[in-house]
């Protein structure tokens, strides 16, 4: 069975989307996903979740950018001007 390694992009039947690297089928390493909200993340990957530094942007405007583990944001860093 094919699976997807390497730089790739990808848009679920939703909408949402995600571009970025691929290991054996899982988002790994950087890559942005974007929901039809608008929202936004820009990020590290692995084992296909968020996690590591990246930067959640919400279509309401807000945003977390630091450290995420397992999806969830953990804390931040110093500034966001490094990820827009």
């Amino acid at each position: 069975m094919d699976k997807k390694n390497g730089w790739g992009y990808f848009e679920w039947e939703s909408g949402n989307s995600y571009r970025g690297w691929y290991v054996d089928d899982e988002r790994e390493g950087f890559g942005e996903m974007r929901w039809t909200d608008g929202s936004v993340y820009r990020g590290s990957w692995h084992k296909g979740v968020q996690h590591g530094i990246g930067i959640m942007l919400f279509s309401n405007g807000d945003r977390r950018a630091g450290m995420f583990e397992q999806n969830f944001y953990k804390y931040n860093i110093t500034t966001t001007e490094d990820y827009d």
